[in-house]
């Protein structure tokens, strides 16, 4: 029998690891701590981020992503 998953993988688990995971999705750059905001918009200001630079909720699915303390 084939695997059928209605649900994209990371949904599947622990409920609170899928809460938090939902919940830094949402954030989007709002969560890491090299964003700034301009013009009420969060836009990362890594140097190596020039492709994605001011792209919305890229969150955690950025490489140079890191989650503040």
């Amino acid at each position: 029998m084939d695997r059928s998953y209605a649900l994209p993988v990371h949904h599947y688990g622990d409920p609170a690891n899928i809460v938090e995971y939902n919940q830094i999705d949402a954030l989007g750059c709002k969560a890491c701590v090299k964003h700034e905001l301009v013009l009420v918009r969060s836009v990362c200001s890594d140097s190596r981020n020039a492709a994605q630079r001011g792209v919305p909720k890229i969150g955690h699915h950025c490489k140079w992503f890191v989650e503040g303390d």
